[in-house]
């Protein structure tokens, strides 16, 4: 079994490929879809074969398109679903970003079993509360497309791998290409909400995602459903910085001591997420984030908090203001 992957970061996706490696045995190969210029970057030497294509070759006729827009969910859209056209990628594949991570091992029955397949969801586009960046205009976009067309609307980029018939995504490129006419169409949901409705009999019901650190902080947004158990990590190099929940752990795969190393991420980011949900802020941490919040109604002026305010700057002022567990702990060994 393939597993595809779309990047343009070496270093990620090196790390990535080892986790695979160890924890996923049913994957035999792995296809880097990258730039022109990086292919030579993305010849990694592993236990799985690797094989580079250049993304001016997935692309084809969507080129121009791909290289005129500014949008990144759409570009991403366009790649992975020209990814039905490309002769090297097998008829099932397993397709990924190259930060998620297997935590635990993984057998190909958590992606098919009885001849149907798993799709994982994380929210019901109805409900995502974003509206200032990219990936979150994607989401707002696809429920109006998937409303349009009458499909169901829950969101399946849940940042975890997860099981690709080609056939099938490729008729999802052929229904929605009149809704790829610069749209940020989130490609996980067009194809497992047409999927679901199409060919009911190919899928099992949706499933819960399994993601730690999706979202990356808990004041991200909250829980639509709550993963049961933590199966992958969607990795963010700024939490493995100083001061970050992570800092003292590796970013790499350490066989040696990897089940402990993966206990204590989870117990570190479930805390977190407690701490959050119980308020256990003290007064300014809890003014900042009702502040922000409540900007999300104006999504300029969420803008402007978060040119001011980074992401890792936001993470590092919850974790600052949660119970202060993690603090003490950032010394990396």
């Amino acid at each position: 079994m393939q597993i595809v992957y779309i990047s343009n970061r070496r270093e990620i996706s090196q790390e990535t490929l080892v986790y695979v490696e160890n924890l996923m045995p049913f994957v035999t190969e792995a296809v880097f879809v990258c730039p022109g210029n990086q292919v030579k970057d993305f010849q990694f030497n592993s236990r799985i074969p690797v094989t580079v294509i250049d993304e001016r070759i997935v692309l084809g006729r969507e080129l121009k398109r791909f290289r005129d827009s500014k949008d990144h969910q759409f570009k991403n859209c366009l790649l992975r679903l020209s990814l039905a056209h490309v002769a090297d990628i097998h008829d099932e594949f397993i397709m990924s970003d190259d930060d998620n991570r297997p935590l635990v091992e993984i057998p190909f029955s958590f992606y098919k079993s009885s001849n149907k397949y798993f799709a994982y969801y994380y929210y019901d586009l109805k409900k995502w509360p974003g509206r200032e960046t990219d990936y979150d205009v994607g989401q707002h976009k696809t429920l109006e497309i998937l409303e349009d067309k009458g499909y169901p609307t829950l969101s399946y980029s849940s940042h975890m791998p997860q099981i690709i018939n080609k056939s099938l995504l490729g008729e999802v490129e052929r229904t929605f290409q009149d809704s790829l006419k610069g749209a940020p169409l989130d490609e996980w949901s067009a194809y497992f909400n047409y999927g679901q409705t199409v060919y009911p009999e190919r899928f099992h019901p949706p499933k819960p995602f399994k993601t730690l650190c999706w979202p990356a902080f808990p004041s991200d947004w909250a829980y639509h459903v709550r993963p049961d158990a933590f199966h992958f990590e969607n990795f963010y190099p700024m939490l493995y910085k100083n001061n970050m929940i992570f800092s003292d752990l590796p970013t790499h795969f350490d066989g040696s001591c990897h089940p402990e190393i993966t206990r204590g991420k989870i117990e570190r980011r479930t805390t977190l997420q407690n701490a959050y949900e119980a308020g256990k802020l003290p007064l300014w941490g809890k003014i900042f984030f009702l502040f922000r919040d409540a900007a999300g109604r104006f999504p300029g002026l969420k803008k402007r908090i978060n040119g001011l305010f980074s992401p890792s700057h936001q993470a590092a002022i919850l974790q600052f203001f949660s119970s202060g567990s993690f603090r003490g702990k950032n010394k990396r060994n």
